[in-house]
């Protein structure tokens, strides 16, 4: 197997972080007349990919990245963007996936949005298949936009269908097709229960930043998660992509489905003081088998 087959599940990136935050929500139409948060701070990651066709792994780095953003006001209001995937300009074969999600919370009030290239390959031969397949009758890229309240949460599916494959540099552009899009009529309506966080980045932010240590609750798309740390190990220095860091914390998460008992695994090492406080400097996630994505903070990458 070449290392072709590296990026085609990339976009289940999406659920480390789905398993990690906006360009702001009046991109989507329950978000019009939502002015955009100011970002407090950002960092980019670059992407490295393995895959492990029988026994030994092979890997590819610098192949895509990702782009993190902390939005906040002085109302106490905040957010969180990422925008992760493969970049075709570096990929092998020009292999092209990428995803989008952010959250924004307002009090009592919260705004989602995800956005990813449709995806659904389960090994190296589907995703074989795929590539040889691929822009057959356009390209499909669906938009899950939710708001919530302390009491409910509701959500939808937009669906955009475009003729040129679209990379993450489109990302702005695609949030405009989305806004502009008839919204589906059916809706996903759930009762929050109370402690239920309106997505898995606020989530995660709660654990990261030590706001609490008990498993948290989330809600995405009608579907309750529990997100757990399963342990954590305190750092006092390492070196991690050849930068040499201090007072880190390496620790182990997995999301549970409650519908189904369906879990995920993602490991990330984050800073615990000072400036890196609560930022990830390394992440590893493993969505299938045969393939495994690490995400390194290097903010002179070009993605």
């Amino acid at each position: 197997m070449s290392l072709k087959y590296l990026l085609r599940t990339v976009c289940a990136v999406g659920i480390l972080m789905t398993a990690s935050s906006t360009v702001g929500f009046a991109a989507g139409p329950e978000g019009a007349g939502t002015k955009e948060l100011p970002v407090v701070s950002e960092h980019r990651y670059r992407m490295l990919a393995k895959v492990r066709p029988l026994l030994f792994w092979i890997s590819k780095d610098d192949v895509g990245g990702a782009k993190v953003s902390w939005r906040g006001d002085v109302a106490g209001a905040f957010g969180l963007d990422l925008l992760i995937g493969s970049d075709p300009l570096r990929a092998p074969r020009k292999v092209n996936r990428w995803g989008y999600i952010a959250e924004e919370v307002r009090g009592s009030d919260a705004r989602v949005i995800g956005v990813m290239k449709q995806s659904n390959e389960q090994s190296a031969a589907e995703a074989e298949k795929a590539i040889g397949s691929e822009g057959r009758g356009g390209f499909t890229y669906r938009a899950i936009q939710g708001t919530s309240t302390g009491r409910e949460a509701k959500a939808g599916v937009t669906s955009v269908n475009v003729t040129r494959d679209l990379t993450y540099r489109d990302i702005d552009a695609l949030l405009g097709m989305v806004a502009s899009a008839d919204a589906q009529p059916e809706k996903r309506v759930v009762s929050l229960p109370s402690g239920t966080r309106p997505g898995f980045l606020v989530a995660l932010h709660d654990l990261v930043t030590g706001a609490t240590k008990a498993p948290v609750s989330y809600v995405y798309f009608g579907v309750f998660y529990e997100l757990t740390m399963k342990g954590s190990t305190a750092l006092k220095t390492a070196t991690i992509d050849g930068k040499k860091y201090t007072n880190l914390a390496k620790s182990d998460f997995e999301i549970k489905n409650r519908s189904n008992g369906e879990t995920t695994k993602f490991q990330l090492t984050y800073g615990t003081e000072g400036p890196l406080a609560g930022v990830p400097v390394h992440a590893v996630y493993q969505p299938r088998w045969w393939f495994e994505v690490q995400l390194f903070l290097d903010d002179q990458t070009s993605f």
